[in-house]
């Protein structure tokens, strides 16, 4: 909410004057009834120019002080009145502050101005709709911060988009060519994989279909828009349960934080437990050799049987692990004790599509390592020991298949020696290599 004054006409010799009021997304010209000579027009000020001893202007700005006050009480009253006043009623009384009798007979009292409505302001109301309640999540829940957080995040692009384009866009003229334009951003400029350039645009898809729904743009409109979000399976790497014992080992380290990131990150490896929940357990959360606890980002309950390991861990922190830094931090010191491995100094070739190519990135193992490695190596350790994935996926909280699948990254190698295994127990195999059944 906010209240300024200017001139009518301010090219001619005396202009009437007259107040802007923006107040819920509208504009509202108020005429005050009032006029001054333009040469007594402050216009950096935009106010009346006051002058020591001379009557006239001293008597205008007191009137205009005047209404601005009373202005700014009904303001007041509109968004924090006890008893709720509704636009109109706002409209009539701002009116009312100076509809004399004096006014001259058809000049107008106040002109109402509806501006374009932006993306970027209606994105503001989505936001402040998802955090309020307002907009909820399929399963008609509140939204969790992490999903806000990348509405977030993609406003910044959308921002930054802007300010290159020098293009302020419009939610009602929102076309095909802008999504086109703001993808080549995302992926040319911005050099964003494509699974982060998906995750933008889904988030805009979101967006819109939130102004169809308010009604904001016609439901039409979504016939004629494409948003590309397609996704690409990433080659990420996990640690074999014989990598994780060997990073246990480790006793020399450069710091003591170092040293609780390790034994965080194993329990993670043992539990599936995403960053958000094992950098944050409670010992409350530890019932009859069970952790027991809601997770963060997806609200489903889960109950984890506490592997011997993590059990040690859990001893050596009296049941509360220590606090640890946040993600990126964690990301940073878990590398560096990756190093101190001798078995993950080999390298590996993580494949991922930057600029509308697939690219090959080249580097040692540990130099991947991050808090979703965690999670994933529990995952992909628990089906090559053939583990029931129904059993995996009720410990990891994976409501689909398809997407507990993201997270196996087992070699065909390993694949291999797994069923070797197998029909080595199926089978008896003779001296003569006879099959006994």
């Amino acid at each position: 909410m906010s209240i300024s004054f200017s001139l009518a006409r301010p090219k001619q010799k005396v202009s009437s004057i007259r107040a802007k009021i923006s107040v819920s997304g509208v504009s509202i010209f108020l005429y005050t009834g009032r006029s001054v000579e333009t040469d007594h027009w402050d216009r950096k000020k935009c106010f009346v120019k006051s002058y020591i001893g001379k009557s006239t202007t001293t008597l205008l700005i007191q009137r205009l002080k005047e209404l601005e006050i009373d202005i700014l009480t009904l303001l007041d009253q509109y968004k924090n009145g006890k008893s709720k006043m509704n636009f109109i009623e706002l409209q009539s009384k701002l009116t009312a502050l100076v509809d004399r009798p004096d006014r001259k007979k058809g000049e107008p009292v106040a002109k109402f101005y509806q501006p374009k409505e932006t993306l970027i302001g209606f994105l503001d109301q989505f936001i402040q709709d998802c955090e309020s309640g307002v907009r909820l999540s399929p399963k008609r829940q509140k939204l969790k911060p992490t999903s806000i957080g990348s509405y977030r995040t993609t406003k910044g692009y959308l921002l930054k988009f802007q300010e290159q384009t020098k293009k302020i866009l419009s939610l009602k003229d929102f076309s095909q060519s802008d999504i086109d334009k703001f993808s080549d951003f995302l992926i040319i400029d911005e050099e964003f994989a494509m699974n982060t350039h998906a995750k933008a645009m889904m988030d805009l898809l979101q967006i819109i279909k939130y102004a169809v729904k308010l009604k904001k743009i016609p439901a039409a409109k979504m016939i004629e828009l494409e948003f590309d979000t397609r996704r690409e399976e990433t080659d990420s790497i996990y640690l074999t349960e014989s990598e994780i014992l060997q990073l246990l080992e480790i006793k020399d380290f450069d710091d003591p934080i170092h040293e609780q990131v390790r034994d965080v990150f194993v329990v993670g490896c043992f539990t599936a437990m995403r960053f958000s929940d094992y950098s944050t357990i409670d010992p409350s959360a530890i019932r009859n050799n069970r952790l027991e606890f809601v997770q963060k980002k997806t609200g489903g309950k889960v109950t984890i049987p506490i592997h011997p390991v993590v059990n040690t861990i859990l001893k050596k922190y009296n049941n509360a692990l220590p606090k640890v830094p946040k993600n990126n931090e964690f990301n940073r010191i878990i590398k560096l004790v990756g190093e101190k491995l001798p078995c993950l100094h080999v390298p590996f070739i993580r494949q991922v599509t930057y600029g509308r190519e697939l690219k090959e990135i080249v580097a040692m193992k540990f130099s991947f390592l991050q808090t979703h490695t965690s999670r994933r190596s529990f995952c992909s350790n628990e089906i090559i020991k053939g583990t029931d994935p129904l059993i995996i996926m009720s410990i990891s909280g994976h409501k689909s298949h398809k997407s507990f699948m993201r997270y196996i990254k087992v070699s065909p190698d390993q694949y291999a020696d797994k069923l070797d295994g197998i029909w080595n127990e199926r089978y008896a195999v003779s001296s003569e290599n006879k099959i006994l059944i």
